[in-house]
C-alpha cells in the first residue's frame, strides 16, 4: 500500500485551486529541475511500502491507521485555525500538536534516510562490548545472580553473555534490520509525547502573500542561532537554545520554544531564513502555492545540504565504550 510521509491535510494548507483541472495542486521545487506546477496534495508524499516491514504483510496498514486516527485527525479539526490571529490553542490541542510535530519530524523521508546512521551506533556498541572481557564477565555475573534469585539453575557464563550480544549484532546487520527498526519506532512514537516541546514558548510568525512559506518534505526544521546571528541546523529538540519551527500554510508558520536552558537573546526568524530552512532539510521537494523565483532561487541555492546522520543529528561524538554493559547491568 502506499504511505504518506507529510499529510495531505497539512499540504492542502499550501496548494493552489487549478480551473484546468478543477483541483488542488501544488508548486513543487526540487534542487536541479525546473518549478513543477501540477503536484496533487494527495501523492506528493506517498509512497508505496514506506511502512511496510518484510514478512508482516499488516504491520503498513495498521501504522497509517494509528497516524490518522491518532495523530493526524484530531489536528486535521484545528489545522486551519493558525490563520487566525486571534486564536489560541488548548492545552488539549497543544499535546495533540506536540505529538504531531514528533511524528511529522520521525516519518519524513529524511528521519528515514538517517536510520542508517543509528543501525551503525548500534554495530559500535555491540563490538565494544564484545571486545572488553571485563564487561562480559560483570554482566555474566549480574545475570546470573537475577536467574538465581528467580529460581533458575543455569547461570550466565561469559560466553552466552557473548554469544547473546553476537546474535544482537547480527540481528543489526540484516538487510530488513534498517527499515523494521524505523517502524517500531513510528509505532512508539505515537504513544510519546515530548514534554520540553509541550511546555516550552509557542508562537505564530505571520507573513503576507507576496513573501509566502514553502514547505518541505521534512517540514519539521531546528536551529540555534549562534552569537554571530548564524544559523546552526539539525539539532535536537532537546538542545540548549534549540528552536522548532513548522509552516502550517503559505502566511503563517508555528515557531516553538522547547523548555529547555537559554542563554541568548530571542532573535524573531525572518521568512526568508525559515524558507531557507525548509529548503536545506528538504530530502527532494518543496512545495508552495505559487511560482516564484525567490523560492526556487533558494531551493537550488541550499536544497538538500542538511543530511540527517551526516551533518545534523549526528551521534558520533558520544562515547559507546560502556553503553551496551549499561543498558544489560541495569536489566
Amino acid at each position: 500500500m502506499k504511505s504518506h510521509t507529510v499529510p495531505e491535510r497539512l499540504l492542502k494548507q499550501f496548494a493552489w485551486y487549478d480551473t484546468r483541472t478543477k483541483s488542488l495542486r501544488l508548486w513543487k521545487y526540487a534542487k536541479g529541475v525546473p518549478p513543477y506546477p501540477d503536484a496533487s496534495p494527495k501523492s506528493a508524499t506517498r509512497f508505496d511500502g514506506y511502512f511496510a516491514v518484510p514478512g508482516n504483510v499488516e504491520v503498513e496498514a495498521q501504522v497509517e491507521t494509528r497516524l490518522a486516527h491518532e495523530i493526524e485527525n484530531p489536528v486535521n479539526e484545528f489545522l486551519a485555525n493558525f490563520s487566525d490571529p486571534a486564536w489560541n490553542l488548548t492545552e488539549a490541542q497543544r499535546q495533540q500538536m506536540t505529538r504531531y510535530i514528533s511524528l511529522l519530524f520521525h516519518r519524513s523521508l529524511s528521519r528515514r534516510s538517517g536510520a542508517g546512521h543509528i543501525q551503525e551506533i548500534k554495530i559500535r556498541a555491540l563490538q565494544k562490548f564484545l571486545a572488553n572481557d571485563s564487561q562480559l564477565a560483570t554482566v555474566a555475573a549480574h545475570l546470573s545472580l537475577r536467574a538465581y534469585f528467580k529460581g533458575s539453575r543455569f547461570p550466565f557464563s561469559i560466553e552466552r553473555v557473548a554469544d547473546l550480544a553476537r546474535t544482537a549484532l547480527n540481528d543489526v546487520r540484516r538487510p530488513t534490520s534498517r527499515q523494521a527498526s524505523f517502524v517500531a519506532f513510528i509505532v512508539r512514537a505515537t504513544a510519546m509525547l515530548d514534554e520540553p516541546m509541550f511546555r516550552g514558548k509557542w508562537k505564530v510568525i505571520r507573513t503576507a502573500s507576496d513573501e509566502p512559506f514553502i514547505l518541505s518534505d521534512a517540514p519539521v526544521i531546528t536551529w540555534v542561532r549562534l552569537e554571530t546571528g548564524a544559523l546552526a541546523y539539525g539539532l535536537g529538540f532537546h538542545t540548549p537554545d534549540v528552536e522548532v519551527l513548522l509552516p502550517i500554510s503559505p502566511l503563517s508558520c508555528l515557531h516553538i520554544l522547547p523548555s529547555v536552558e537559554r542563554t541568548r537573546q530571542l532573535v524573531e526568524p525572518k521568512v526568508r531564513e525559515i524558507n531557507i530552512g525548509q529548503a536545506s532539510f528538504a530530502y527532494r521537494d518543496c512545495f508552495a502555492n505559487q511560482n516564484k523565483q525567490d523560492i526556487d532561487d533558494i531551493v537550488q541555492s541550499y536544497g538538500g545540504s542538511v543530511r540527517i546522520g551526516d551533518n545534523a543529528f549526528t551521534i558520533w561524538h558520544r562515547n559507546y565504550d560502556s553503553i551496551m554493559y549499561d543498558i544489560l547491568m541495569q536489566m
